[in-house]
């Protein structure tokens, strides 16, 4: 009797990858393949067939992230995509943007504040200030994550605070997916971590690129101070509201916290701050004041300045950081996904793609008036994530978008890039964005959980970004 034959569980899974490829690849051959749109080169056809093929890729991780977006930027060049006006796209140069130094250096100056022991005494305090009230202590995790990503890359921030709450739930007893605490908490340092970083240029590495892709296509650009005077007030005002929404959703389901003594005993034996303590505040307050006086006491950029501080972490007599200790820590993958998300993004202004997108979009809106074009844009940039759930390929796509769609209409760019700017970094509807899916292996929240308490954010966070542009913005002049 013959034997039926099965595939292995790993043939299975390179079977599945083979057709997700071929999958691919076809999607990218009937897209080119179709009728070319009125208004839409043909270049800026495969651009776009190109930018969905990347997502698809991205989303379904067939191959490895760092693989896929190095080999998509030598794709582009092999299908010899022209601009508009018939010049090669210099696809390499456009990945070697000043975001990917942002990021390469905000990740060390990350590093630098964990390993010379702030976060644990920031964690200590916090649990010390809550005074044993769980909702205080959701309040003090949403909130201090929040303040550290207004200066600290989101996604590092999340990760300092991350492992200060698993431990905080396992001392209270959390059970996964069932602690409303917990689902608080957690989801709590997420949301504050995304919008904590629209507070200033540095929050993000979303917001250096789509301040640099904004110059590249305009000549415009905001200095720190400028984004800040409206960045800050949005997160201190947004802040409060996720904390009131996260516990109206998510009740605590107890009353009072356990370990609050151990908490005081261990905050009380750290003593005063330390050396390498006392020489990251000194830095980054001296860092801070640069960035404010950007424009205004000299012309360094933020990326500038956070490098030259970055470097320093690692000079004799300072010595908070060394060679080897960020070699074992240092992942490349969202730094290269990054760099060629931007180098696609250029692809597509270039090739008038995002021209035509602009006009099939938002043509029906170019004479609203700036009340209903602030709120459609940033309704519009938080749907459109389910299509492009990846937020340095969005961006790469949103801000050329805007800006091709601003001068076909004499609109003034600023008032279209700053709602889409405050709200391309954050998603909080599905948790498949890498920050959330940094927290959601640990199960202490759901799909469902993360949506419930997503869309009554994003709906404030709409709401106070409309408020922010046009009650700040408009009146201090940047449009």
């Amino acid at each position: 009797m013959l034997k039926k034959k099965t595939l292995s569980p790993g043939q299975a899974l390179d079977l599945r990858q083979a057709l997700t490829i071929l999958g691919i690849a076809a999607v990218y051959f009937v897209i080119t393949l179709l009728p070319t749109a009125e208004g839409l080169p043909p270049d800026g056809q495969k651009a776009i067939a190109l930018m969905v093929c990347v997502v698809l890729t991205w989303a379904t991780q067939v191959v490895p992230l760092i693989v896929s977006s190095i080999l998509f930027m030598f794709v582009a060049v092999a299908l010899g995509l022209k601009s508009v006006e018939g010049a090669a796209i210099p696809v390499i140069k456009d990945f070697a943007s000043p975001t990917i130094f942002f990021m390469f250096v905000s990740i060390l100056l990350a590093y630098a504040m964990d390993r010379c022991g702030l976060n644990q005494r920031l964690a200590l305090k916090l649990t010390v200030l809550s005074k044993g009230s769980p909702k205080a202590m959701v309040f003090f995790f949403t909130a201090a994550t929040g303040l550290v990503s207004t200066i600290i890359s989101n996604v590092p921030s999340c990760a300092a605070f991350l492992p200060i709450v698993l431990a905080v739930c396992k001392k209270n007893g959390c059970v996964r997916g069932k602690s409303n605490f917990a689902k608080a908490s957690v989801i709590g340092i997420i949301f504050g971590a995304m919008v904590g970083g629209n507070a200033t240029p540095a929050g993000t590495p979303i917001n250096i690129m789509a301040l640099d892709l904004l110059q590249a296509a305009t000549g415009k650009t905001l200095t720190f101070a400028q984004w800040s005077l409206m960045g800050i007030p949005l997160v201190l005002i947004i802040l409060p509201v996720i904390w009131l929404i996260l516990i109206t959703v998510f009740p605590p389901e107890f009353d009072k916290l356990a370990g609050l003594e151990e908490s005081k005993e261990e905050l009380a034996g750290l003593g005063k701050f330390n050396g390498q303590e006392k020489k990251f505040m000194a830095m980054t307050a001296v860092m801070l004041a640069l960035w404010f006086t950007e424009g205004y006491l000299h012309d360094l950029s933020t990326t500038t300045v956070l490098t030259i501080f970055a470097t320093v972490l690692f000079f004799p007599g300072i010595r908070l950081l060394d060679y080897d200790f960020v070699r074992d820590k240092l992942d490349w993958t969202v730094i290269i996904m990054t760099g060629a998300s931007i180098a696609f993004g250029a692809t597509m202004l270039q090739t008038g793609a995002s021209s035509w997108l602009a006009n099939i979009c938002l043509s029906p809106f170019a004479h609203a008036s700036p009340l209903v074009l602030v709120l459609v844009l940033a309704v519009f940039t938080t749907v459109i994530h389910f299509l492009i759930p990846s937020c340095p390929a969005l961006v790469s796509v949103l801000v050329p978008t805007i800006v091709a769609f601003a001068a076909d209409n004499n609109i003034p760019v600023m008032m279209l890039f700053l709602p889409v700017a405050f709200n391309v970094s954050t998603f909080w509807l599905l948790p498949f964005d890498p920050l959330p899916m940094m927290c959601y292996p640990e199960k202490y929240f759901s799909v469902k959980d993360f949506a419930k308490a997503g869309a009554p954010a994003h709906a404030a966070l709409i709401l106070v970004t409309v408020g922010v542009t046009l009650l700040i913005g408009k009146p201090l002049g940047y449009f």
